[in-house]
């Protein structure tokens, strides 16, 4: 065991031949807010030379060498071995599964650490906790620079990751009814290995078999924050060769059936102690009343579909039987305000400059940036957000599923002018629907934590007309500003929300 009494919590990141990932999995380690870790990197008979260049390149090692053991393990012992290997080797408190192609939200191990210290007091029988997951589609690009990661946007979860009980339940967790990666959770070392680990004969749902293990004798609280980030390749299904940059965790060439079977919590089919007899008999009462209640409900459930069937037939009749409407007068709608580029002049930001290709149409990731100086800022857990741009159109469209308490598009306006010149934005909006909304100036607050917003101001968008917004940006608020941005906020409380701007330029005010 590697001594490291300074750490409190162990990273154990297993990889072979994906260096390429680890330095992403590694940069979101040294970006946590808690300090007390250490990092262990098991390679598994990989390319060492290789993984050294990586995470240690010219301009300085990614993860400090004080913090980061590398465990060579050649010839390689399996992922399962892997991770066993890396759990033992560490003498920390706790102990952390980050796979090479994760990551973690900066405050993973802070938000953990004091979830884990307040349950503690009240559960003498946790064993770790964990938090939620986003999982996240993406694709490797290659371009003249070399080989990058391009996140496409969120993909949906089964629902047993959305749960909301406090604690990992074992017999739902067993029955595939609620769910966690190992990305996502923060387990007491001791217990861990207490528990054997996981299973060094599977290849694939080794987690599942480990965890189906650590529940029959310890809890698990979950705390409700998104600090999790399990990452997916698009063409990932495709994989049948478990090519290292494609392969995850549903490649097709695993043996998911065998695996699945023998992760479940055991059973001795043969026994025949009086215990087991019993069991057998609890169980075959279980299935029965189940049975009865399954019955029930779909019993309930036919009839009145039968019935809803037959109103919908009685409507029907009575529609074709009626007299056919009269047709309503026309209506002649406003015309709606045509798109009209900016004149070339002194523009520091115009965004079809910088979004100049054909349509495009994928998911927001909230505070993910695109067109360069554009992102979306929400309320927490927000999915389905979606954006349509077309600069041959000349439309950007965003579409919010719930806009609750807070929901802006944010323009980033720092660093465009010199020192002593203000800013000019100049925002045209189109509606069907008409809205009214504002704006304001929003900086990040003196002492880190949060954001401040002034300068509010509020605007109507008319159906079928649109607006033009203007807003001038000061130099005084500029140069003292961190992070200074200009907030487009959206209705509040509004469902399916769709924001359509037509044009967004930036341009230099000088002011004497």
């Amino acid at each position: 065991m590697t001594d490291h009494p300074e750490a409190r919590i162990g990273v154990v990141v297993r990889t072979k031949d994906r260096p390429f990932f680890v330095a992403r999995a590694l940069a979101s380690v040294a970006g946590q807010s808690f300090g007390n870790w250490h990092v262990m990197l098991v390679n598994d008979g990989g390319d060492l030379a290789q993984l050294q260049a990586e995470i240690m390149p010219p301009s300085g090692p990614i993860i400090p060498p004080e913090r980061l053991t590398v465990l060579d393990l050649q010839p390689g012992q399996g992922r399962s071995a892997a991770f066993n290997r890396g759990a033992e080797a560490l003498g920390t408190e706790f102990v952390t599964c980050l796979d090479d192609d994760d990551t973690w939200h900066p405050e993973f191990m802070a938000a953990l650490l004091a979830f884990y210290t307040q349950t503690a007091t009240t559960v003498p029988d946790l064993g770790g906790v964990g938090a939620k997951v986003t999982a996240l589609r993406e694709e490797i690009v290659e371009g003249a620079r070399g080989r990058s990661l391009k996140i496409i946007g969120e993909e949906g979860l089964p629902a047993a990751f959305a749960r909301t009980e406090f604690f990992l339940n074992p017999l739902a967790y067993a029955c595939y009814r609620q769910d966690i990666y190992p990305v996502q959770w923060m387990l007491r070392r001791v217990a861990v290995l207490d528990c054997g680990g996981f299973p060094e004969h599977f290849d694939v749902m080794e987690d599942r078999a480990f965890m189906n293990a650590f529940l029959a004798r310890w809890r698990v609280a979950l705390l409700d924050r998104q600090l999790a980030f399990h990452h997916r390749r698009i063409n990932r299904a495709k994989d049948t060769a478990r090519n290292p940059l494609l392969n995850t965790l549903d490649n097709p060439s695993y043996d998911w059936r065998l695996f699945s079977d023998l992760a479940r919590p055991g059973f001795s089919h043969a026994a025949q102690s009086k215990e087991a007899a019993l069991l057998r008999s609890v169980a075959a009462d279980l299935l029965v009343e189940l049975n009865y209640e399954t019955s029930a409900i779909w019993q309930k459930v036919d009839g009145e579909m039968r019935k809803l069937n037959q109103r919908l037939t009685t409507a029907i009749t009575d529609l074709q039987a009626a007299p056919a409407p009269q047709p309503l007068p026309e209506r002649h709608p406003k015309a709606a305000a045509p798109f009209v580029r900016p004149d070339p002049g002194p523009h520091v930001y115009d965004i079809w400059s910088v979004w100049r290709d054909g349509p495009q149409a994928h998911y927001i990731i909230p505070g993910q940036p695109f067109a360069q100086r554009l992102q979306i800022s929400c309320a927490a857990g927000q999915s389905g957000l979606m954006l349509y741009a077309s600069a041959d159109a000349g439309q950007l469209v965003c579409q919010i599923p719930d806009t609750q308490d807070w929901a802006a598009l944010e323009i980033s306006v720092a660093g465009l002018v010199p020192a002593g010149s203000g800013l000019r934005a100049r925002v045209q909006c189109d509606s069907a629907e008409g809205y009214l909304f504002e704006t304001a100036l929003v900086a990040r607050a003196a002492d880190g934590k949060g954001h401040t917003a002034t300068s509010f101001e509020i605007h109507a968008c008319d159906s079928g007309i649109g607006c033009l917004v203007t807003r001038e940006i000061g130099a005084d608020w500029l140069a003292q500003a961190i992070e200074p941005k200009l907030s487009i906020i959206f209705p509040r409380q509004t469902r399916n929300f769709r924001f359509i701007c037509r044009n967004l330029v930036l341009e230099p005010l000088f002011q004497g």
